[in-house]
């Protein structure tokens, strides 16, 4: 019985310091996280259309800050010329823009939707607003 003591004992502590470890680590902080890469919209539209696989492993799940022109606004969302669409984060607020004006924002890079043409960021706030 007491060689299966101290066993026992170090797998006990082993799987308390793994659940510690997976359960109670920090969160991204996505907002004032800084952007990784800095460019326009149509740079990082041509990234995804020349070479997908690269585009990838450099932009998702990174924080961008991006320059464009507004070509749709939505509630609680923008389209960037030629395809950028961006989820505004749930703190910010849309200010007063229109169609055709030139923002710069922030935001995760989610994905490249081939079907629709467009990269999805999420996350998104209005730098210099």
């Amino acid at each position: 019985m007491k060689k299966l003591l101290l066993p026992l004992l170090i797998v006990a502590a082993l799987a308390i310091a793994a659940y510690w470890y997976v359960f109670h680590k920090p969160h991204r902080d996505l907002i004032h996280e800084n952007a990784a890469f800095s460019l326009s919209a149509t740079h990082l539209m041509n990234d995804f259309q020349k070479d997908r696989s690269l585009a990838d492993s450099l932009y998702i799940d990174q924080i961008i800050s991006l320059k464009g022109v507004v070509k749709e606004l939505q509630e609680a969302a923008l389209i960037l010329e030629p395809g950028i669409y961006g989820s505004l984060d749930s703190t910010a607020s849309m200010p007063a823009l229109k169609v055709g004006d030139s923002v710069q924002i922030r935001g995760r890079v989610l994905s490249y939707d081939e079907l629709f043409e467009e990269v999805k960021l999420d996350f998104v706030q209005f730098e210099n607003q």
